[in-house]
């Protein structure tokens, strides 16, 4: 069994695609990660009602791990060893959303190799317009869901996630990452159709 860390932004949703190509026979289960104290997954801004309906649409079980406000690294790992450790399957893999951030990829694979669990990046460095094409073939619709303030005058929450969206910010700014990769800005996918794990990997993308 594999477990797919969900935020319910694009990265997580791609992540899963492409793992899916990959191994269209692998039981993949979603785990979230919330603030409890409002019951929102912490950066996406993304409630947790929503989470559990992203669930729902791809068929897919999900796991929902409490964490505090002010979470320590300490904090988050002993919380996700208890989860995994009341897990009855054997967990093979982790799988995340990472893109390019070393220093993010890194430490995964430090912490949870140590724990005995392989990281899976099915989305590292894939090219930017691969990523892009998915999104608009697939039966779904990405909207900014948070942004950093500094950003604010350039990015609205609300807005669509796409093509002109990515040609918009990389005209306008040098300094933003046009897949918000450095936490610039973040997103919410709303599945406008039920995919099951057969069909999320048989549209022909």
């Amino acid at each position: 069994m594999d477990i797919l860390f969900w935020s319910g932004g694009k990265d997580a949703y791609l992540a899963l695609h492409f793992y899916q190509q990959e191994h269209p026979d692998n039981k993949i289960i979603l785990l979230t990660t919330f603030n409890k104290s409002n019951d929102t997954v912490p950066h996406q801004n993304i409630s947790l009602d929503i989470i559990k309906a992203q669930a729902d649409k791809l068929d897919l079980e999900l796991i929902t791990v409490p964490l505090p406000s002010h979470c320590s690294n300490e904090q988050y790992l002993e919380s996700l060893q208890e989860t995994f450790n009341n897990i009855e399957e054997p967990i093979e893999n982790l799988i995340f959303g990472d893109w390019y951030l070393d220093d993010i990829r890194q430490w995964r694979e430090e912490v949870f190799e140590k724990m005995g669990y392989n990281c899976r990046f099915p989305i590292w460095k894939k090219d930017i317009n691969e990523l892009l094409t998915v999104l608009l073939l697939k039966p779904v619709k990405v909207e900014i869901s948070a942004v950093k303030e500094e950003y604010q005058s350039l990015i609205r929450v609300g807005e669509p996630f796409n093509q002109a969206f990515v040609n918009q910010i990389s005209r306008f700014s040098e300094d933003i990452d046009p897949f918000g990769e450095q936490g610039e800005f973040h997103t919410q996918v709303t599945i406008l159709e039920p995919e099951t794990p057969k069909e999320f990997t048989q549209r022909g993308i």
